[in-house]
């Protein structure tokens, strides 16, 4: 059976902010099908669309333009905001939620180029089947984690709805997401970075990826792998040999080096994993969520485990959630509810996505842990009391696969947090 190889399939530097998922996955749940550059172009036409504000400016603002809008492009835009009599500007929808002080990190401003590169982040981390650049479930999970308002702050600027911000919910499905497709590099850079005394920037760690990155390839060049996947590990070889080639220095500008690490930095600033001394520049510290997490996982051959048996309850500590396990009747209508609502028109939905849903709602909603593997257990258990309920199928190796419950499951009686 093919072994899941779990390293980005992509990487640029376009892949920062995670927000833009929320709006990616949505316009590509509206179609059965669609295209790169119909997908990238509709992100980048909603997010660069021109705003006209008038002075007063925000401090956060300003600050932002002087700091981030440097390009000649930008010169009308400096000219008018920056002034000793400011007058009124057209800033970019994206430019004025990027500058809020409540955002982590204000750079991964997305520009032309990014219609053929940030769609790539969607793949990347499965919430969009690459090809027919459809929507997988775990992008319907995150639609159904998106209110309706905060697409609405992507049509129209809402200076208190910014839709770059990461809930609780939509951060616990990108970051199991970035954990079942890239532990094989975050985990050995997450341990090294661990060791830094204080803060470090995003060179100091990219030089630690040549190492990571070929300590990868040749262990899993031991397994039985398709031709595809050899020949993504060679590639990956190679990025390892031009990353090397900047080890060391600091006047390269932004090289491999910088292309391979900032996907695995920036984007754990909106997890809450990282910190910005400086919102502006690359520079990282540690938070507590981030030691939480690798107190947690003891190591990347182990992440199938983990993600079983310890993704909810490490979550829970994460976000100071006092914590019971969720009963059997409780378990059972979270579950109903998830696989309602990520059911195939055929009426099964994937047991993983269903159970995440599911632990998601609960942890959030009721501060009850229902981890991925009793999810498993309760579904089995559910299936022989109730037959004519709940029906699943299994994969090639007997673990269940996908999930349909062929009537309403009756939820219980609410109990309190």
């Amino acid at each position: 059976m093919p072994v899941k190889i779990r390293i980005l399939s992509a990487a640029n530097k376009h892949m920062q902010r995670l927000g833009y998922l929320k709006l990616l996955v949505h316009h590509t749940a509206r179609t059965e099908t669609s295209n790169i550059s119909t997908l990238g172009g509709q992100l980048v036409d909603v997010t660069m669309k021109r705003i006209r504000i008038e002075p007063p400016f925000s401090q956060t603002l300003t600050d932002y333009i002087q700091y981030r809008l440097t390009g000649g492009v930008y010169a009308g835009v400096r000219e008018a905001v920056l002034a000793k009599k400011p007058t009124a500007a057209a800033i970019e929808l994206q430019d004025l939620y990027l500058c809020d002080p409540k955002l982590p990190s204000n750079t991964g401003k997305l520009n032309d180029s990014s219609r053929e590169k940030y769609p790539y982040f969607g793949t990347a981390l499965d919430l969009i089947k690459p090809g027919t650049w459809s929507i997988m479930t775990r992008g319907l999970l995150l639609v159904h984690l998106t209110p309706k308002e905060e697409l609405a702050s992507f049509d129209a600027y809402q200076a208190d709805r910014n839709p770059l911000l990461l809930s609780r919910e939509q951060a616990a499905v990108l970051l199991f997401c970035f954990l079942d497709n890239d532990s094989v590099i975050l985990f050995p850079l997450f341990q090294q970075l661990m060791e830094f005394s204080k803060s470090f920037d995003e060179r100091e760690a990219g030089d630690l990826l040549p190492a990571i990155l070929r300590s990868a390839v040749t262990t899993l060049n031991k397994g039985s792998l398709s031709f595809e996947d050899r020949s993504r590990l060679a590639h990956l070889d190679k990025v390892a040999d031009t990353i090397e080639q900047y080890r060391g220095r600091s006047d390269a500008g932004t090289t491999a080096r910088e292309v391979a690490c900032r996907v695995r930095l920036e984007p754990f600033c909106d997890l809450g994993l990282l910190k910005k001394p400086d919102r502006h520049r690359f520079i990282y510290e540690l938070t507590p969520a981030f030691r939480r997490l690798m107190t947690n996982w003891p190591g990347a051959d182990a992440t199938d485990h983990f993600l079983d048996n310890r993704f909810f309850t490490t979550l829970a500590g994460i976000h100071g959630l006092t914590v019971k396990q969720a009963s059997a009747a409780e378990a059972r209508a979270a579950l109903g509810d998830a696989g309602t609502q990520l059911k195939s028109a055929l009426g099964y939905s994937p047991i993983k996505d269903c159970s995440l849903l599911a632990g998601i709602r609960l942890l959030f909603d009721r501060h009850r842990v229902l981890e991925l593997g009793t999810s498993s257990e309760v579904l089995r258990d559910w299936q022989k009391a109730e037959p004519d309920l709940v029906r699943f199928t299994v994969d090639r190796m007997g673990a269940l696969a996908y999930v349909k419950f062929l009537k309403p499951v009756t939820p219980p009686t609410p109990s309190k947090p």
